[in-house]
């Protein structure tokens, strides 16, 4: 009785340390989807003239059925993933980061990489040994401009992968375009 019960206790602990996992992935995915978000509203004054300027950006998690299809090409000025991924999550890709402003880019390759629900892990390894972890959401995103909230010019939704990219001195918000 006891080999059944250690047995069952052993299934029990393997299928939930699975559903943690699965909330965990999507915890930081909600996370990571937050942190891409930014609304930014100025207006400026001058005797007779006035200067209104509105940012809105705001994504949305995109979960596919089959992994695989979010393998291509992503791309944005200075950054660049080729990912391939197969239908079981695992992944592998190379690309490019700029890096210090418009000083140069770095060549990266993905290790360990990952695709649960919305979410890719992995490790960065750049040239030279160096190496990084990096998390990313497929999203889309949208992003409206105009004047304020009530005067909307323009509204564009993209798709694409979007990260973090965390510096001593700065943080930026990356979005790469599936091409």
């Amino acid at each position: 009785m006891s080999k059944f019960a250690v047995l069952i206790l052993f299934v029990f602990c393997f299928v939930l340390s699975g559903e943690i996992y699965a909330q965990d992935a999507q915890g930081r995915t909600d996370a990571l989807v937050a942190a891409l978000a930014k609304t930014k509203y100025k207006k400026k004054e001058k005797k007779n003239i006035s200067i209104e300027i509105y940012i809105d950006i705001r994504s949305e998690a995109v979960v596919k059925n089959n992994p695989a299809e979010y393998s291509g090409l992503y791309v944005s000025d200075g950054y660049r993933l080729d990912l391939r991924v197969d239908s079981g999550g695992s992944a592998a890709g190379s690309g490019y980061d700029l890096i210090g402003g418009n000083s140069g880019k770095r060549n990266f390759s993905l290790r360990d990489a990952r695709v649960e629900g919305a979410l890719l892990t992995a490790t960065k390894v750049y040239e030279g040994g160096a190496t990084e972890p990096f998390e990313a959401v497929f999203n889309n995103r949208t992003v409206t401009t105009g004047k304020n909230p009530n005067q909307i010019e323009n509204r564009e939704t993209l798709y694409g992968l979007g990260f973090i990219q965390n510096n001593a001195d700065w943080t930026n918000r990356v979005f790469l375009e599936l091409k």
